[in-house]
């Protein structure tokens, strides 16, 4: 199953202020009598794996700047969507770089692998969404030092 639909790019009124595509009702409704919760999207031609989230009461497509870069659009614009089921949706796209570096640091990966799948894809997204490899590769690396020590972004000291 396939769904089309041209979708706006908006942004959140509220809170962090997001970018994201509006699904529309009926298409969201079909998807999710399907069992769907995961998308792999055709976005302006470019693929991408998006889970369908609540934006404002209505279903939607999270999209951030750089996503927004490389398809070409900006708020405002209409964005042709091509949305079908994703047939992995725990699967979570590291990148090389990371992979590298869990492939190194078998400490870190642990830790990583231990996070819930959102949480694992939010942490690799940060990574992977760096456009200069090198930048890719810092991330990674710095993200693993914070594993290992317990200072990624959200987690709390143990009190002593």
């Amino acid at each position: 199953m396939t769904e089309e639909f041209a979708a706006p790019v908006l942004r959140e009124t509220g809170g962090m202020g997001y970018h994201f595509l509006p699904v529309p009702a009926d298409v969201a409704a079909r998807l999710a009598a399907s069992g769907t919760r995961r998308v792999v999207a055709v976005l302006n031609g470019h693929t991408v794996r998006r889970g369908i989230v609540t934006v404002e009461g209505r279903p939607a497509l999270l999209v951030g700047q750089d996503l927004l870069r490389t398809i070409g659009a900006a708020p405002g614009d209409t964005v042709l969507v091509d949305a079908a089921p994703d047939s992995e949706p725990d699967r979570i796209d590291l990148g090389h770089e990371l992979e590298a570096v869990f492939a190194d640091d078998a400490e870190a990966a642990a830790r990583f692998f231990s996070f819930t799948s959102g949480r694992q894809r939010s942490i690799a997204s940060h990574v992977t969404g760096a456009k200069r490899p090198e930048t890719r590769i810092k991330r990674a690396l710095e993200l693993a030092y914070q594993l290992r020590t317990h200072t990624l972004y959200g987690d709390t000291r143990a009190e002593g």
